[in-house]
Order: structure tokens, then sequence, then C-alpha cells
């Protein structure tokens, strides 16, 4: 007989089968699973699709500007400790939710958006040196070396945080850090939105990937309502995912308020 997706697909190239029959069918057996679960689903596979890609924009905003000054302004927009802070948020909630057998489809985005941050805090520690180097009388290709040399210890930080937490640690210990990880993600934020209302500008960001934290944190908190008793009933990450939610919105407000022309003749002063 074979899966019944294929025996689907068979009838659709069947001259002899009505289309509008097929159609009948599909509408009742998606009926019969609820259209709010196959959206969930749709949407939990799209999130992670597109996790791959959302910072991406944010990496190009550092990397663009011509200028190495401009790239290094750009960088020190950029909040580093909230950056880093919300990595490892991303790293015990990508084990936490292995741990607990969850669908990759329920938390992979994470692991992509971790992977782009870990780009960032590179990109940020790069700039971060060449702007002390500026001034010296180190030729480019050495004050190019001298940068490169820095990320060494923030890279084998990294390594050595993500060996610890995933082979040696038990899981109890994930568990208990995942309960910490709402605190944590509204600390992780603070830095970078204190940093926006000094600055008055939120020049330095991409705003196709604030839109993308907001909408992908907001579809998050709806998949998680819809599968809440296939989890568990596990309140731990829905609050997560709420506080993610309102925190994006927030620095998604900040680039709204400080797009407007009094804040952005400002900034081109200080600039």
């Amino acid at each position: 007989m074979g899966p019944p997706i294929l025996q689907m697909v068979k009838l659709l190239f069947d001259p002899d089968v009505s289309k509008k029959m097929i159609l009948q069918l599909a509408y009742k057996q998606a009926k019969a699973v609820g259209f709010l679960k196959i959206l969930s689903f749709l949407l939990g596979a799209s999130i992670v699709g597109a996790s791959t890609i959302i910072k991406i924009p944010q990496i190009k905003k550092i990397l663009n500007p011509k200028l190495l000054e401009d790239r290094i302004k750009v960088s020190q927009g950029l909040s580093l400790n909230g950056i880093s802070l919300e990595t490892f948020n991303y790293l015990i909630h990508v084990l936490y939710n292995r741990n607990n057998g969850n669908s990759f489809l329920g938390y992979g985005e994470v692991a992509c958006l971790g992977v782009q941050n870990v780009v960032i805090m590179l990109l940020i520690n790069y700039y971060e040196k060449r702007a002390t180097l500026e001034n010296t009388t180190l030729s480019d290709k050495q004050k190019i070396r001298e940068s490169l040399g820095a990320l060494v210890n923030p890279i084998g930080i990294i390594v050595a945080i993500v060996v610890l937490f995933d082979k040696i640690l038990p899981h109890s210990v994930i568990n208990g850090l995942q309960v910490l990880n709402i605190p944590l993600s509204i600390i992780s934020k603070l830095p970078q939105i204190q940093r926006n209302y000094y600055l008055k500008s939120t020049k330095h960001l991409s705003n196709i990937t604030v839109t993308a934290n907001v909408l992908g944190s907001l579809s998050r908190v709806f998949t998680t309502v819809q599968d809440f008793n296939k989890l568990g009933r596990d309140y731990v990450l829905l609050t997560g995912y709420s506080v993610s939610f309102i925190l994006n919105s927030v620095v998604a407000g900040q680039c709204y308020y400080y797009s407007q022309p009094e804040f952005q003749s400002e900034s081109e002063k200080r600039d």
C-alpha cells in the first residue's frame, strides 16, 4: 500500500481521480490532526530554517563599512557582555531540550543563533583590539595579526564552556540553570538596551535582525502553547519564550523611537 502521503501523491497524478476529492480528503486529514497543530509544526520548521540567517544582517552591519573606524564604531555599539550572556543562555537552552528529549524543531533555532552570536562576539573582540592598536606604529599586517591573536583566548573559553556543560556536568545542573535562564535572559538584554539609551541611537543594530528576533520569539510562544501538554506542561520554556518576546519588543521599540528625526539629528552631532 505504501505511506498515506505517497498514496495521495499518486492519486494526484491519476487522471481518473477527482482533484476535488483529493483536496477534500486532505482537508479532512488536516482537520483530524488539528489546524493549529499543523500551523505550529510549520512555524517550528520555518523558525529553524530562518534562524540560520537571522543574524547575518547584523554580521554584515559590522563588516560592511568601508572605513575601519566605522566598523569599529558599529562593533562598539554592541554589548559584548549582553551577547555573551545571551549565548550562554542559548547553550543551556539547547542542552536542556536535548536532555529532555524535545524535538529539534522546538529549539533548533537557538543552536543556529548561538553559532552566529559566537561570530559576532569574535568580531567585537577583533575590532576592540584593532581600536587599541590604531595609534601605534605597527603596520597594518601586524595590527591584523595582533588582533587575530587576541581571539585565541575567547575561542578557548567558548570551547571549554561547551565541553564542561555538555560532557562533564550532570543533567540536573542543566535543568537547574534552565530555570535561571529566565532572569539571565532579562540581564542579557539589559546591557544592550542600556547602551542604546546612552547612545540615543540604534544605528549599530540591524533592523532586519531585531524584527526577526521579535517575530521568532512570538512564534515560539505560539508553538510552545500548542505543544504545551506534549512538552509536559513546561512552564519554564513558556515563561522563557514570553520574556524573550517582551525584551526583543523593547529593543524593537528603541529602534523605532531612536529613528525619529530629532534623535537622528542628535546622533549625527555626536558622530
